[in-house]
């Protein structure tokens, strides 16, 4: 259902099936009132108060905003009226990664994974829902330059994305020296790696990070990994899709470490 609010010559709209909403005091109260935002869109043009203010919370909250054609501003929102902005909502809430470290501060083993600019919806979701079976503890996603939690996402995880703490990283990189300031071994993903994931000394804090499709790690995070990992292959092949060989990952990692399962059905047995 979609939901018009007036005030004097403002029209904003919410197009809740859609994820999207428009209009300036529309996109300024998701932020102003913490709703989880995606993604902001700007005119290449836009100017005001209202538009330095949105600028101003996004960068807070860290939200990215892009500048686009007023064209393609009018095809999101099916409407003119969208008053140079468009706002795309998420459908889960983000937490921090203060608040992720905190509340498992006591916890004596931590598996955490983050994505490096992972652009298909359907990886994504396969990577929660594998992440959830291993018993991660948390999911970093970069609000920037990656795929963010969407409806394809949602349905490729079969709804498992509401079971997993969800950071919204604005500086991957940044998040993962404060990891370490933790006590959290970063572990990178590496097909051509020699170290294979079976070789590893799994410490009890650990983070690992999977890079896009088809370019891998940044060469800036992998300077901040520990050590790179493969998942050794046979007939001839030289890769995995990424949500595979991280499912692998994982599981070893929860095997080696003798945390117990605590699954109610075997693997496979769900649709």
């Amino acid at each position: 259902m979609d939901e018009r609010y007036a005030t004097g010559n403002d029209t904003r709209h919410t197009d809740h099936a859609v994820g999207l909403t428009w209009g300036r005091h529309a996109v300024l109260e998701a932020l102003r009132s913490g709703h989880p935002v995606n993604r902001i869109y700007l005119a290449r043009d836009a100017g005001g108060s209202d538009i330095e203010r949105i600028k101003e919370l996004a960068g807070q909250r860290g939200v990215r905003y892009d500048f686009v054609d007023v064209g393609r501003l009018g095809r999101m929102a099916g409407t003119r009226a969208h008053q140079d902005v468009v706002a795309r909502l998420s459908p889960v809430a983000y937490t921090n990664l203060q608040e992720a470290l905190q509340r498992l501060e006591r916890q004596p083993q931590v598996t955490l994974v983050a994505l490096d600019r992972i652009q298909h919806a359907g990886n994504v979701g396969l990577i929660v829902r594998t992440a959830v079976g291993a018993g991660t503890d948390a999911l970093l996603l970069p609000s920037r330059g990656g795929r963010m939690v969407n409806d394809e996402v949602i349905r490729a995880s079969a709804g498992t994305v509401y079971r997993l703490p969800i950071v919204a990283s604005a500086n991957l990189g940044r998040d993962l020296l404060q990891l370490k300031q933790h006590g959290f071994w970063i572990y990178g993903l590496d097909r051509e790696a020699e170290q294979t994931v079976y070789d590893v000394n799994w410490p009890g804090r650990r983070i690992v990070v999977a890079g896009n499709e088809t370019t891998g790690l940044r060469p800036l995070l992998r300077k901040s990994v520990d050590a790179m990992v493969s998942v050794p292959l046979c007939g001839g092949l030289d890769s995995l899709n990424v949500a595979v060989a991280l499912g692998i990952v994982l599981f070893e990692m929860r095997r080696a470490t003798g945390i117990a399962t605590g699954m109610g059905r075997a693997a496979g047995s769900g649709g």
